[in-house]
């Protein structure tokens, strides 16, 4: 039987992995202090701050078969004081750029030394976004030309390790996201006009083994004067579905996935 240790991060992707990952095999549950993993998850196990050798311990005495990292982890953690252990932050250092991916990576290639690893895809594929119309209304000939800009240029944030989210109105781009996440990024560009396009796309070389993108529920409600919201469809998660349409509908948002 797999031995499953479920590495939470914030959001509700853990949640959503544990109740399928249960199916599978003993599910132990890992968080950090300094992480919120999401409502109704109960980490088994704690660690302070992030480290590497802390899990590979617990791996160890779990007799731990396989792992899955499900959820965000802020990238501001990584540049605060005192989060990040020894052992890690030598890995780091020795790594050019702080950009997701490498970082990440870095991670995985000391877990894949000792454990086989699940991607959270392999739970959640019912949750990918699917192509077309998925709730609210209709995007405008003119947001279909926002949506089409904003698609070339969430791909290259995305692909530069930058963000995955653009927020885009008449062929004006209104915010860029960064390290503060999606939510905050369209709220920085609906404060600049009302109705605005949000596009958000996938890596060209998407690992589906890490940070996945993801909208929810709180994402919508942050188009509170209505808009657009474009995922990349096969390459992006959509939960709370049942939630997201209804929100959909009371703003006046127009959800959609494109390829």
């Amino acid at each position: 039987m797999k031995r499953i240790l479920l590495l939470a991060g914030e959001g509700n992707i853990p949640l959503l992995v544990y109740k399928k990952a249960q199916e599978e095999g003993e599910v132990l549950v890992l968080s950090s202090l300094s992480l919120s993993p999401p409502e109704g998850l109960e980490p088994d196990l704690w660690i302070d701050g992030l480290s590497l050798a802390q899990v590979l311990e617990i791996v160890q005495q779990e007799k731990i078969t396989h792992i899955c990292l499900a959820g965000k982890v802020p990238k501001n953690l990584v540049f605060e004081e005192n989060v990040l252990h020894e052992e890690l932050e030598r890995l780091f250092f020795s790594i050019p750029k702080w950009q997701d991916q490498a970082l990440l990576q870095a991670v995985l290639t000391k877990f894949q030394e000792k454990v086989e690893l699940i991607s959270p895809l392999f739970f959640l594929k019912e949750y990918l976004t699917p192509p077309g119309k998925i709730a609210g209304r209709d995007p405008s000939p003119e947001e279909w030309k926002d949506i089409s800009y904003g698609v070339r240029i969430a791909r290259f944030l995305a692909d530069e390790e930058i963000g995955q989210t653009v927020v885009v109105k008449r062929g004006t781009v209104l915010a860029l996201e960064g390290a503060e996440g999606t939510d905050e990024t369209i709220k920085r560009g609906v404060s600049l006009g009302k109705e605005v396009v949000v596009v958000k796309m996938a890596r060209s070389q998407q690992s589906f083994l890490i940070d996945i993108p993801a909208i929810g529920e709180k994402t919508v409600q942050c188009l509170k004067n209505g808009g657009i919201i474009a995922l990349e469809a096969g390459k992006t998660f959509l939960l709370d579905r049942e939630n997201i349409e209804e929100e959909a509908r009371n703003l006046g948002v127009g959800i959609v996935g494109i390829n």
